[in-house]
């Protein structure tokens, strides 16, 4: 076994290991309701970047040959995880988005490249054979066709432009959790780039299939890695792990049930929340229950956290008063600084978060 054979098999090794983790990334995405109807679009993105893995493996194994037919059957669905990666964007922490009939023109791509390969689809073994075989050849110096390079990059152009059209999008809104975001879509653009540029060097220079697909490969085995890492362990982006940590905590039933009473009678009798630097410290102090006890019943019975709860009712105070006319009197920001926001930018990012809308918005639809 020579040095690059040694070095296929371990990369074969790796890559199997990584379509499985991935697996678990996408199980794990799914079983976060927290991110509501958002998890399927991350779900989909991940797993179109698995199936590829996938392609990568039958190549670095050979077992392409073998099973001729699986040549080029997820190809298309590549061309969704860009969309899939937007639309996950476009809808992260908003309850009430909804698939509208021009989000439908984000699968374009995808039906026009499976509508475009369905006939290789019915194509004979020989001739997939043939296919397969051309790959494998060291093609010649400037030998390589513009289709040939077109039909293996398109998929990282439309990625590209995804990517950043999602990056746009997260600084354009700055939602919770955006510095991760932008981790997310700043890692899909670095692997469209260097991929793009590898596979143009890749193809310019003749190299083979087998020293393509096994660079190519760990690439993208380190960006799922990286995306897993980001996703299972970074809690607050998916909370669906949250729960676990308090499986031995010896707050009972009953008393949860109380702590809950205790904490709506807070928020419903007094309006302290309107205090903008009240924290969980002070709640506990009041109510006389320890932060980690509260924090605890409003994940498990309330399904939020501290800031969450305290910005809908801080919300729901200014629609009082934006409904009351205070805008006859005082600003948008002094109706936000009077409800315990510290900033017209922190004002308005949780009042479109709780309303779907900003406070002027707001004022329309009453007026």
């Amino acid at each position: 076994m020579n040095s690059i054979e040694s070095f296929a098999f371990i990369v074969t090794f790796l890559l199997g290991g990584v379509i499985l983790v991935g697996c678990f990334i996408i199980l794990v995405v799914l079983k976060s309701t927290s991110l509501k109807q958002s998890r399927f679009f991350l779900a989909l993105a991940i797993f179109g970047l698995i199936q590829h893995l996938f392609t990568y493996l039958l190549f670095t194994t050979q077992l392409i040959k073998q099973w001729p037919h699986l040549l080029g059957v997820g190809y298309p669905l590549l061309f969704l995880v860009g969309s899939c990666f937007y639309l996950f964007i476009k809808s992260y922490g908003n309850a009430s988005f909804r698939l509208q009939k021009v989000d439908l023109i984000h699968i374009l791509p995808f039906l026009i490249m499976l509508i475009l390969f369905f006939p290789r689809y019915l194509g004979s073994i020989e001739e997939k054979q043939a296919v397969i075989q051309y790959y494998y050849d060291i093609l010649p110096n400037g030998a390589v066709a513009f289709s040939d390079w077109f039909q293996a990059s398109l998929h990282l152009v439309v990625l590209f432009v995804y990517a950043i059209a999602a990056l746009f999008l997260i600084y354009k809104r700055d939602t919770k959790n955006s510095i991760l975001l932008k981790r997310f879509a700043i890692l899909l653009i670095l692997l469209a780039v260097v991929e793009l540029i590898l596979q143009t060097g890749f193809l310019l220079t003749g190299a083979s299939a087998i020293t393509t697909e096994i660079i190519l490969s760990g690439l993208m085995a380190i960006t799922i890695l990286l995306l897993g890492y980001w996703i299972v362990d970074i809690k607050q982006v998916l909370p669906v792990l949250e729960g676990k940590k308090y499986k031995t905590s010896p707050l009972s039933e009953t008393r949860s049930k109380e702590i809950k009473q205790q904490i709506q009678s807070f928020f419903d009798e007094e309006q302290r929340y309107l205090d903008p630097n009240l924290k969980i410290a002070d709640l506990s102090k009041i109510i006389s229950v320890p932060s980690h006890h509260i924090s605890q019943v409003l994940n498990e019975k309330m399904n939020s956290n501290f800031y969450e709860i305290l910005n809908q009712h801080r919300v729901a105070k200014a629609k009082e008063m934006l409904q009351s006319g205070a805008l006859q009197k005082i600003s948008v920001q002094a109706v936000g600084e009077e409800c315990g926001f510290s900033s017209k930018t922190s004002f308005y990012r949780a009042f479109k978060k709780v309303t779907s809308m900003t406070p002027l918005q707001y004022i329309e639809t009453i007026s």
